[in-house]
This record gives structure tokens, C-alpha cells and sequence, in this order.
């Protein structure tokens, strides 16, 4: 981060995840949007439209993907913290490695299969038959984008974790 002005300006990796968050936040509006418009027209007697289910969707599997290494910087995941709070701090911080470890092997692992499943569906032209048909490799291409970004921020914690070890601090 950088302070010009008096203001904070985000930069790198930080940027990204802000503005990844950012259309997690457009998408949510809409599917807002779309769901409260689909119901007043069904209230009205008329048929919505029959993409906005599927759309809805899409939605759903694009915002979940797009925020959550923004959420995870934020200290925003849920935790159940019951065991861990009673724990002496450098046990706690053992823990948040650990925790940090797992998560970058879980989010590399959905990256790397998230990216064979939507290659394949590239190659292999499938395409989604619903209310409206489109190709299936850009919906399932948010999966290994948003896995890599999650395992760059669980990276990003175990770093400044690891430099920040407690009892181990300059003094």
C-alpha cells in the first residue's frame, strides 16, 4: 500500500483482490436485481424470463469465487475459535500456520482441478443447455481464477506469519 495525499492507494496483489471483490459486489446487486424483478412480475400475473434462473446461478458460483481471498485478508472466512482463543499465543499462532498450510493446499488443489475441468470444457466445446445456451469453459473459468488468488492469500498470511512469530519480536 501506498499513502498519497492522505489516502491510502492499494497496489498488487491487494488491488486485484479489491476489485475482484468489487464485481463479487456488482454480481450480488444484480442477482438482487434480477430475483426482486423476476417475483414483481410473477406477482403481476406474467412470466419472468426464463434466463434469469440459470443467470442467477452463474451468479452465485462467480461472487462466492471472486471475494473470497478478499474476504480471507479481511480475517472474514468463519472460523470456530472455542478451542483456539484458549490457547497460549504461540500455540495460536502454530495454529494459524497450520491453518494457512491447509488452505493453500486446498485452494491449489481446486486451482488445478478447477483448470483441467474448464480446459477440458474448452476443448471439447460443451456447451450449457438451459434457458439459454452458452458455452461452459467462461462460467467454470472463475473457479481456478479465484482458487489462485485464495492460495496467493493464504500464502501471503503464512509469510507474514512466519516473520512474526511471537515472543521472537525486535525489541
Amino acid at each position: 500500500m501506498a499513502i498519497k495525499n492522505g489516502r491510502v492507494h492499494k497496489q498488487g496483489f491487494d488491488f486485484i483482490i479489491e476489485f475482484l471483490a468489487y464485481l463479487a459486489g456488482i454480481i450480488i446487486l444484480a442477482i438482487a436485481i434480477l430475483v426482486t424483478y423476476t417475483a414483481v412480475v410473477r406477482y403481476l400475473g406474467l412470466r419472468p424470463p426464463i434466463w434469469v434462473l440459470q443467470w442467477t446461478e452463474y451468479g452465485l458460483l462467480w461472487f462466492t469465487f471472486l471475494g473470497a481471498a478478499w474476504l480471507l485478508r479481511e480475517g472474514g472466512h468463519i472460523r470456530i475459535d472455542t478451542v483456539i482463543t484458549r490457547l497460549h499465543p504461540k500455540s495460536r499462532h502454530k495454529v494459524g500456520i497450520l491453518d494457512d498450510i491447509l488452505g493453500f493446499v486446498v485452494a491449489a488443489i481446486i486451482f488445478w482441478f478447477g483448470s483441467l475441468h474448464t480446459i477440458d470444457l474448452y476443448q471439447r466445446g460443451i456447451m450449457e443447455v438451459k434457458g439459454t445456451i452458452v458455452p461452459k469453459f467462461p462460467i467454470f473459468s472463475i473457479i481456478p481464477l479465484g482458487s489462485l488468488a485464495l492460495a496467493i492469500q493464504f500464502g501471503r498470511q503464512f509469510f507474514i506469519k512466519m516473520r512474526s512469530i511471537p515472543g521472537h519480536e525486535d525489541k
